[in-house]
């Protein structure tokens, strides 16, 4: 589609997305220090090397290979951990983590009652994620459902787009006068730089090609009834003002192609099992929920010590 001019009438256009992620923090200080190693160059053929199991013992305390492991297949996607010196700063920051744990413990801080309930929160958030990813990666959208989903888009979105300009004017008399410099043989490009007031002016009033929907419906209800290579006889009015529209051109839209909506169908439909699922944990559960007890405000001290003063 043709880049359009924005419009102060134009409508905004809405996406939705749908994500789930969970990091460490551990993560985060990790994929800061190996982003620097995954810029570097790689090898044709990376070297074969093996690392150790314990990684290192720090202060008799080992830091186990399977430790090394999971942050490393949690890295996999930010820098990839598949050189010894990728390895090595990565082991050098487990340590670094462990030394922060350690000094955790001798400040007693599993003890302390807010790091306490953060972990509690950590671990509900790890285990209900979890819950949600081996649910979706065990029953992900089929092609067949992708295919039928993308189908019924395609469907919605068989529509015509119009290409149009206008001249807006704060008053229906102005748009009437307009009308009739145009019945007089007047430019229709001359005169919307003379009199518009919209920020297509200088454009001469074009405003590209677009669909009904992203236009106010007053102005979308005019275009769509209008004859191609006219303009429109009578002021069209909408919260912006009073317009004379002139159709230049339509054509049919083409929709976008399966594998491009992909990603967004996917997503949807994910979405929707997700809905779904927690439905029906919900409606198999036997839940009660406590009332809320709201009591009046009550006005600050200082407030009532002025009333009484006064």
């Amino acid at each position: 589609m043709d880049n359009t001019l924005e419009t102060p009438f134009m409508t905004p256009l809405k996406k939705s997305l749908f994500s789930l992620l969970v990091l460490p923090f551990s993560l985060f200080l990790s994929g800061s220090v190996l982003a620097e190693e995954a810029q570097q160059p790689q090898p044709a053929a990376p070297p074969q090397f093996t690392v150790p199991d314990p990684v290192a013992v720090v202060n008799g305390t080992p830091i186990p290979k399977a430790t090394f492991d999971l942050y490393a297949q949690q890295l996999s996607g930010q820098a990839p951990v598949d050189s010894p010196e990728a390895s090595q700063a990565l082991i050098d920051q487990l340590i670094l983590e462990e030394l922060l744990v350690q000094e955790a413990h001798q400040q007693n801080l599993t003890e302390d009652p807010e790091i306490q309930q953060q972990l509690t929160m950590i671990q509900r958030s790890l285990l209900a994620s979890t819950v949600m990813r081996r649910m979706l990666n065990a029953d992900a959208p089929s092609a067949d459902a992708i295919q039928k989903e993308y189908e019924t888009a395609v469907a919605a979105m068989r529509d015509k787009e119009y290409k149009a300009s206008h001249i807006l004017v704060d008053s229906e008399d102005k748009a009437k006068e307009i009308i009739a410099e145009l019945q007089k043989g007047g430019q229709f490009a001359e005169l919307a730089k003379t009199h518009s007031s919209d920020g297509s002016a200088a454009n001469g009033g074009e405003l590209g090609w677009f669909t009904p929907n992203m236009m106010v419906p007053p102005f979308a209800q005019a275009v769509t009834q209008m004859e191609k290579g006219k303009y429109s006889e009578q002021p069209v009015q909408t919260p912006f003002g009073w317009h004379v529209i002139l159709l230049e051109d339509t054509r049919d839209t083409t929709p976008p192609a399966l594998e491009e909506l992909k990603p967004q169908i996917t997503q949807m439909l994910q979405s929707r099992k997700v809905n779904d699922y927690l439905e029906q944990l919900r409606s198999g559960a036997e839940v009660e929920v406590m009332e809320i007890q709201v009591s009046e405000a009550t006005p600050a001290e200082g407030g009532a010590a002025e009333q009484k003063a006064e």
